[in-house]
């Protein structure tokens, strides 16, 4: 990464008044039905599962030796051989109390396996090396015995794991179907379906990279093929999809039901749309406990073809270039969860990193002192929500936000109700589009920082975006409301990194970073946005014509403006089900009128995030943001339990959900439902 760099909207069924008319007739109104235009978002309750209570231990459990790196070899083979014993029905591999050095694991193909710890203070996993993980070397590795990547001559044209998807394209189809395959398509499994990105603007949806259309400022260097790469172009839009239902047509051709539905709008035969199955494991998990990589190089944890895997109450350290890896996967879960540290202050020091994955979950979890807790490299259908994010260790006077999207591809993503510096779509490797942000608070501001501190950054050729309820910026220190492109070539606005919105740029503060890159008007006059709260107007912006961008290829009009213009202020939410009772609701946005949320004023953590003084060493707190803002649990786990400094500085602290979370947050996810517009 260089420098440069709902709207999961908690749908609850609750009744509302304002219903749009949307071409799915026999189906129920969508969530965000009346708020944004099916082209622009997807049924996110799709994303994550119910993590299964397993409790019958696998017929061997370790026997490990405590306190001693000689014993790191001899521990991974406990380990594996427990692994090794476990089953369909018997899926528990205990690691007693104490603090073990471990040469990694990788847990065995079957699936159906968790290793579960004594809890986060009781069991130290300390990583002395790293498992291939099929050249994605890691610390410990969730993977399935086959592999295939997007490079492998199995899944490319004439090999056995691939098919041209010849028919059902619409967006939400759940039905298609695949020709020319080449074997057939893995009934219960997962499939990869992609199609090639464009070389052409279609001054709408347009998913390009570096490889195809010098479409980013790191150039046309080869790097970053996400995706698979036929005749000369790369395959970055892709969804890893399950298939329920498998029926041959003859002649190798097979009509195949998936779950979810196609996420994608632009989905034509034109682009060479195909599917391709990498391998499949299900059910692994790591819960209740620490690991430290520190010793290791790559990363703590890789996801590999991983369908419905987890992490669960683990407090991770010192990841290399990322703490978790998700490869080829889907539907997994990572919550109630700390992640602290990165190996150094360069730019891949990254928390959780995608490639390929659809459809994961993350949700109540804390980062603190990374380079960016969130790094799409690809990714599409995932859902961040409440989360808190603290320090951003990039070096210098510059900062990085949560990365939604850094590569091509990542679209329909959902960021709800999260506590963040930022959220940045970036220029480096390719385009993004039709992701949203709703009911996030974005300060975008880090003491001793100046550069690249704005809440929302959207650069160049990232497309039809949502932005909605969301309290963003600094008090005292934002001083612009949007940067953005009148043309091509000129910049309209003040100065980047101390505006709220940073839209269209290709490089900061300009429109020429590097010749194959020009500013993007498009970015801007596509962006969807209603009912946010910023410090620079000090208000609630519910701007008709913000919210009613026109109609683009592959994106129908959001409505009008005198829709909006009529439309009542209110933004409708309602409680996941394991968020605490105690807890205001909704925490954060323009219908949050009495916000615990606050600013240090003097003292040691001056600027920083607090909800009363006594967090404010030798300063006070002063309300802040309207009170448009309240703390999520993982803030206040972070500043009451953790006893957290506000400014995110210091060494890794004592982390355990069950004592951040004791009114019923460690149970398993249950997706929230919650907007809808009344």
């Amino acid at each position: 990464m260089s420098t440069q760099r709902v709207l999961r909207m908690s749908w609850r069924v609750i009744p509302f008044v304002l219903l749009v008319a949307v071409p799915l007739a026999a189906q129920a109104a969508p969530p965000w039905s009346g708020i944004l235009d099916p082209s622009r978002a997807i049924d996110w309750t799709s994303a994550g599962f119910t993590i299964p209570n397993y409790t019958v231990n696998c017929a061997i459990q370790p026997t490990l030796t405590p306190n001693s790196q000689s014993a790191a070899s001899a521990n991974t083979t406990a380990i594996q051989n427990a692994l090794a014993s476990c089953d369909v029905t018997h899926n528990v591999v205990n690691i007693p109390a104490g603090t073990y050095y471990v040469a990694g694991w990788t847990y065995g193909s079957q699936g159906h396996q968790v290793v579960r710890g004594a809890g986060p203070n009781s069991t130290t996993i300390i990583l002395t090396d790293e498992v291939g993980c099929s050249g994605m070397w890691h610390g410990i590795c969730m993977i399935d015995d086959v592999h295939q990547y997007n490079g492998s001559d199995t899944v490319l044209p004439g090999g056995t794991s691939q098919c041209q998807w010849t028919a059902g394209y619409a967006q939400g189809t759940t039905n298609i179907t695949l020709s020319n395959c080449g074997g057939t398509p893995p009934f219960n499994q997962t499939i990869v379906l992609d199609q090639a990105n464009e070389k052409t603007d279609t001054g709408g949806v347009y998913i390009c990279d570096v490889n195809t259309t010098n479409c980013g400022y790191e150039g046309t260097t080869g790097g970053n093929n996400d995706g698979r790469f036929i005749n000369g172009v790369t395959h970055s839009e892709q969804q890893v999809a399950r298939v329920t239902a498998v029926t041959s047509l003859g002649s190798g051709s097979y009509s195949v039901t998936i779950s979810p539905g196609v996420y994608f709008s632009n989905i034509r035969s034109s682009q060479a749309p195909g599917a391709w199955w990498p391998g499949f494991v299900q059910n692994d998990g790591l819960e209740n406990l620490t690991i430290n990589g520190a010793s290791i190089t790559d990363g703590n944890v890789a996801m590999y073809d991983c369908y419905q895997c987890w992490l669960k109450n683990v407090k991770c350290l010192n990841g290399g270039r990322n703490h978790v890896l998700f490869l080829q996967s889907a539907q997994d879960v990572i919550r109630d969860s700390y992640f602290y540290g990165a190996q150094g202050s360069g730019s891949e020091s990254y928390g959780l990193e995608w490639e390929a994955s659809s459809g994961i979950l993350v949700e109540n979890n804390i980062f603190q002192q990374l380079t960016a807790p969130i790094m799409f490299g690809q990714g599409s259908g995932s859902v961040i929500d409440y989360n808190f994010y603290i320090y951003s260790n990039y070096g210098g006077s510059y900062v990085q936000q949560a990365y939604e999207s850094h590569n091509a591809g990542n679209n329909f993503n959902l960021f709800e109700g999260n506590d963040f510096l930022g959220i940045a779509a970036d220029d480096a490797w390719g385009s993004s589009a039709q992701n949203t942000y709703f009911r996030n608070m974005l300060y975008g501001w880090q003491s001793g920082k100046s550069d690249n501190t704005i809440p929302v950054m959207l650069r160049f050729q990232n497309r039809a975006y949502n932005i909605i309820g969301n309290v963003m910026g600094q008090p005292g220190y934002h001083t612009g409301y949007q940067t953005y492109p009148s043309s091509k070539s000129a910049v309209t606005g003040g100065q980047e990194s101390t505006s709220i919105y940073s839209i269209g740029l290709a490089g900061q503060d300009n429109c020429s970073t590097l010749a194959v890159t020009n500013c993007d008007p498009l970015s801007f006059s596509t962006l969807m946005r209603w009912g946010n709260y910023d410090t620079v107007t000090n208000g609630v912006k519910w701007d008709s014509t913000e919210a009613s961008p026109a109609a683009v290829p592959y994106v129908n009009a959001n409505f009008t403006s005198s829709y909006f213009g009529s439309l009542a202020h209110t933004l409708h939410a309602s409680k996941p089900s394991w968020w605490p009772a105690a807890k205001a609701w909704p925490p954060v946005g323009p219908d949050a009128s009495t916000g615990n949320l606050g600013i240090c004023n003097g003292g040691t953590y001056a600027g920083g995030q607090a909800t009363a003084a006594g967090q404010c060493t030798g300063g006070t707190v002063t309300s802040a943001w309207a009170a448009h803002a309240n703390s999520i649990p993982a803030l206040d786990c972070y500043l009451n339990v953790m006893k957290g400094p506000p400014d995110g500085t210091g060494s890794a602290l004592s982390f355990d959900a069950a004592a951040c979370y004791a009114s019923g947050n460690t149970t398993p996810p249950s997706v929230p439902k919650n907007l809808r517009i009344r």
